[in-house]
């Protein structure tokens, strides 16, 4: 009964031990409520100023919070796959084609870096894209878009193809990650553990990716490891198009859960020493990944890695076991202090990378293993952090500033892993640089401003 005085009543929590009004006040006020419910389209709450023209299919999905939250799951952690699968790849078909182009292996791999570049970079035209166009839209256009570079670059017949396909792969993967993860961090309540959720695609993505290229040099070719993923990413944007067409997923027009705003100071604060450590963690996640492969080769010897459907499986083993850390991180960043995490996870990073220099074998494995797993731990507080810190209004493109940082790198570390390689046969100064990077990231990172008490919704739904 006092739910039900409250529904009626005017937002201020009517009580039902109060004198009643009288029953046409009562009448005008249920009436009130309903119409303003009907126009909402979920009975939650007045209409936003933003309205999607499509039409509303599914009774559970609203123009404020994107649609379907299962939908949007789904899209976006699909999409998490492809934009790391699709970059990945070439880090192992790259093994392969020195023999099939007849190039050193340093100057084959620096085809990729003008694609990494643009995988970072254009994330920021694709963040203001997402925030004054349309999210779903750009989604499309992610699918669409990486799936056609992918066939370009399996049907290559020389270097110009293969940088062409290349080049378009990380044109079109940049819009995912500012436009992706602002779309999901809107339309769910459990944000942190959503995000380490998603994460964990993002390394589906990554482990799944070597293994498959693997198999298909050595049994089909190494062309069908970019056709097949191709045309599976077209058929899902295709996809995506109908669900957009039937108002079955639509555009965040606001969080679900809102957070209190940051004040000016805090979010320039915030803005200047994420934008130092995400470039730091840009440089050394893209160097650790793209560079994997090569390292099991030379460091592991014949008798562990003998093929490379071997060398697949040692990378996607450990990129998907590190995957795991995404959930830990968000569990953790939904009950404790986002800063906390990201700092001890920043700490726990420098050592193993370190011992990438020194070790090899089953040892090399575990060092590597352990840093992917702290670099891969900090994702969920990371964007939680942007998230707390930016204006709804500008998610999509903050996000995108920060992937033109973490991303942008890529193509750099790319470059330089392989003009070292070719130089001195060996990845070791890299990895040193990556170490001293870390310390200076957690540094960094020890000037974040601490956190306001709050109440923490751990008990919420996504």
């Amino acid at each position: 009964m006092r739910a039900l005085a409250s529904m009626i009543g005017d937002g201020r929590g009517f009580d039902i031990r109060a004198s009643a009004p009288p029953p046409a006040l009562v009448v005008s006020r249920a009436a009130s409520a309903l119409a303003v419910a009907a126009r909402a389209g979920d009975n939650r709450g007045p209409r936003s100023s933003h309205r999607d023209p499509r039409p509303v299919s599914d009774p559970h999905a609203t123009p404020e919070d994107g649609g379907s939250p299962a939908l949007v799951l789904a899209y976006s952690n699909l999409g998490h796959v492809f934009t790391h699968l699709f970059t990945i790849l070439y880090a192992t078909a790259v093994l392969h084609l020195p023999g099939v182009f007849g190039l050193p292996y340093g100057e084959l791999l620096g085809l990729a870096s003008v694609g990494l570049v643009l995988y970072g970079v254009a994330a920021l035209p694709a963040g203001w894209l997402g925030d004054r166009w349309s999210q779903v839209g750009m989604m499309v256009v992610f699918f669409v878009g990486t799936g056609a570079g992918s066939i370009v670059t399996g049907l290559a017949s020389g270097t110009a193809g293969l940088f062409a396909g290349l080049t378009l792969i990380g044109l079109f993967a940049s819009i995912y990650h500012p436009v992706g993860i602002a779309w999901l961090v809107a339309s769910v309540r459990r944000q942190g553990m959503t995000l380490g959720f998603n994460g964990v695609f993002g390394s589906v993505g990554s482990a799944v990716g070597p293994v498959f290229v693997g198999a298909m040099i050595d049994w089909v070719s190494w062309r069908a490891a970019f056709i097949v993923p191709g045309v599976l990413a077209i058929g899902a944007g295709a996809l995506l198009a109908y669900a957009w067409w039937r108002g079955l997923v639509r555009d965040a027009r606001a969080d679900r859960v809102p957070a209190p705003p940051a004040g000016r100071g805090a979010m320039a604060r915030v803005f200047v020493i994420l934008t130092f450590t995400m470039t730091c963690g840009g440089f050394i996640y893209s160097g650790l990944t793209n560079t994997m492969p090569k390292l099991f080769e030379t460091g592991l010897g014949p008798e562990l890695a003998g093929s490379y459907t071997q060398i697949g499986l040692y990378v996607g083993a450990i990129t998907g076991a590190a995957s795991l850390s995404s959930l830990l991180g968000g569990w953790l960043a939904d009950r404790y202090s986002p800063r906390q995490v990201y700092l001890a996870f920043w700490l726990l990073s420098v050592l193993p990378v370190y011992l990438m220099t020194t070790t090899r074998d089953g040892a090399l494995l575990g060092a590597t293993m352990l840093a992917m797993f702290f670099h891969t731990a900090y994702g969920a507080s990371e964007n939680l952090l942007v998230a707390r810190y930016t204006p709804f209004r500008w998610r999509a493109l903050a996000y995108g500033a920060k992937f033109v940082l973490a991303l942008g790198v890529g193509g750099l570390a790319v470059h330089l892993a392989g003009k070292l390689f070719d130089h001195a046969g060996s990845f070791d100064l890299m990895y040193l640089s990556f170490a001293g990077f870390g310390v200076l990231a957690f540094a960094s990172a020890l000037l974040l401003p601490r956190p306001a008490p709050r109440l923490l919704t751990a008990g919420a739904s996504a």
